[in-house]
């Protein structure tokens, strides 16, 4: 199966269309696109095409029960809320939107962060390896053709496989902007995101926002982890059980070098609040 390029994922989404969406060229006009604002995520499932035809089938699986369960989650927690997150899929890839009345707040990107960090842990859990990116701002939908466009959706599509990792980064642009609303808001969500220098796949470093997943680990009723199971050793085993091929390596390592910077914030803030107790 050919993977998508990025230039397609970036101009034009069309993802997975219905079979109701019918071919003419002529629906998708002005009058029905919809123009919208919020967050957009796309997430690349590492691996999910490139593989026998029996693996494909299970990741097919993994990814609809994974979609199931987070189209759940969104509706325990945003309530009637829930209506503004929609999903696409386009091969390997899925796209997740949420919309907002005006431009994103900080609680948007609160609750965006706090969806988008259950899905990363969740497929990890099912076997399916995210890296993405998160961008902020306009974008286009057009419902009888299962599309989606515009500025946020081509900022993340310029960002989302850049990383040399599993994760989730924010976008420059995206970065910037929810700095910007921490610091007017005076608040901080460093249980959600957290300050990181990514490393990319051209062997350069960039200081991004970064969905805090590793803290999963550690939430009840989200992580992954059993009883008895030590949080560092599970996620150990679950990048394991992917499989790493050679030249792919530094994406397992680079994983859990941020697993653990994100352990020792925890850790930190813990002690931190025993003090002021």
């Amino acid at each position: 199966m050919q993977k998508p390029r990025k230039e397609e994922v970036a101009n034009h989404l069309d993802l997975e269309p219905r079979a109701d969406a019918g071919s003419s060229i002529g629906e998708l006009s002005a009058s029905n696109l919809q123009a919208q604002q919020g967050i957009i995520a796309i997430l690349d499932a590492l691996g999910g095409a490139d593989c026998s035809e029996e693996k494909i089938l299970r990741f097919w699986r993994s990814r609809e029960l994974l979609l199931d369960q987070f189209r759940r989650k969104a509706r325990r927690f945003l309530g009637s809320n829930e209506s503004r997150v929609t999903t696409f899929i386009f091969n390997d890839t899925v796209l997740v939107s949420y919309r907002t009345r005006k431009p994103a707040a900080l609680r948007d990107v609160k609750n965006f962060a706090e969806l988008i960090r259950s899905l990363a842990v969740k497929s990890l859990a099912q076997g399916i390896l995210f890296r993405g990116a998160i961008a902020i701002g306009r974008f286009y939908v057009n419902k009888p053709t299962n599309t989606v466009m515009g500025e946020a959706v081509s900022d993340a599509a310029e960002w989302y496989n850049l990383a040399d990792w599993i994760g989730i980064i924010t976008t420059p642009r995206a970065t910037l902007i929810i700095q910007s609303l921490i610091e007017q808001a005076g608040n901080d969500i460093g249980r959600l995101m957290v300050d990181y220098p990514v490393p990319l796949k051209n062997r350069q470093v960039l200081s991004l926002k970064v969905v805090n997943w590793p803290k999963a680990f550690f939430v009840k009723g989200m992580t992954p982890c059993a009883n008895g199971d030590k949080a560092r050793a599970k996620c150990l085993s679950l990048l394991a059980a992917h499989g790493v091929p050679a030249g792919t390596e530094s994406k397992y390592f680079n994983s859990m070098a941020f697993f653990d910077h994100c352990v020792r914030l925890l850790q930190e803030q813990r002690k931190e609040k025993r003090r002021r107790n």
